[in-house]
């Protein structure tokens, strides 16, 4: 058996101020699954964060250019080889249970590779829950639904496999916001396997401030992204029917989120926009 087989490494980039890093700190250590949490911060920071999580290895980022894809650059790095999967959770974000009951069941169905996937519940910051995020469970419909400005898949909560993270050679830091879309998709393209579990597996959290509320940054990054990766043509047929597939497939989680914060796009919730 190889040394670190099946064991994920999970790493937090962190400025060390974010309000709700107790939370998800202790939402990865109650993961039934074996971990090592690196937690990457600035190194004013490293010995106070690391006094303050004991049962985590904590490391110096990239410095404040190096930005959130920098910071994970340097904890993979760092890591050493004891691990065979990898993910990431920001600082204002959490794990939940279905993230270690998805990874015991990958490997009891005897998949021992790829990228694994389940749904990720949106929340804000007096943690009310807004839903589900919408997701397309057939990765096979994911360039069509790309081409037409949806992102089907959310980064948290998503496994990476050791073959897969050292293909790709980290994150491109060149893009401020969506590196993480660059580094799955590349992924995607190279052929990697991907497979969706109908569990929740993570929690995004909405709040005031945060870089994801750069909707226009977004929207700029994504197209950038999907025109290098995804340049060849698909039929205006087969893009509709991704379309209307996946509005018919995530139907019950839009009606979730207008009841609970009207009718509003993802940009507009990730904006900060009153509800209608």
């Amino acid at each position: 058996m190889k040394n670190g087989q099946d064991r994920i490494l999970v790493v937090t980039p962190t400025l060390g101020e974010s309000e709700f890093l107790q939370r998800t700190v202790a939402s990865v250590e109650a993961q039934p699954v074996p971990l090592t949490h690196v937690i990457c911060a600035p190194e004013k920071k490293r010995q106070a964060l690391q006094n303050r999580f004991p049962r985590a290895r904590v490391v110096p980022d990239a410095g404040k250019a190096g930005g959130i894809y920098g910071a994970l650059n340097s904890a993979l790095a760092s890591a050493g080889a004891d691990w065979e999967w990898f993910t990431y959770i920001n600082d204002d974000d959490a794990l939940l249970p279905g993230f270690g009951e998805v990874f015991r069941q990958h490997l009891a169905a005897g998949a021992a590779d790829g990228v694994i996937y389940g749904d990720v519940e949106l929340t804000d910051e007096h943690d009310r829950t807004i839903g589900l995020i919408t997701v397309e469970r057939n990765p096979a419909w994911i360039p069509a639904l790309l081409q037409q400005g949806i992102s089907p898949l959310m980064q948290q909560g998503t496994l990476f496999h050791r073959e897969i993270v050292q293909r790709l050679k980290g994150f491109d830091t060149r893009y401020r916001l969506c590196a993480d879309l660059d580094f799955w998709l590349r992924a995607h393209v190279a052929g990697a396997a991907f497979r969706y579990y109908p569990r929740r597996v993570a929690q995004f959290r909405v709040r005031s401030g945060q870089l994801s509320g750069n909707t226009s940054l977004t929207e700029q990054e994504q197209q950038e992204i999907v025109g290098r990766h995804l340049a060849f043509p698909i039929s205006p047929l087969h893009k509709r029917v991704a379309r209307w597939r996946y509005r018919a497939c995530n139907l019950p989680r839009y009606l979730r989120r207008a009841r609970s914060r009207g009718f509003q796009t993802s940009y507009q919730i990730l904006q900060g926009k009153a509800s209608s």
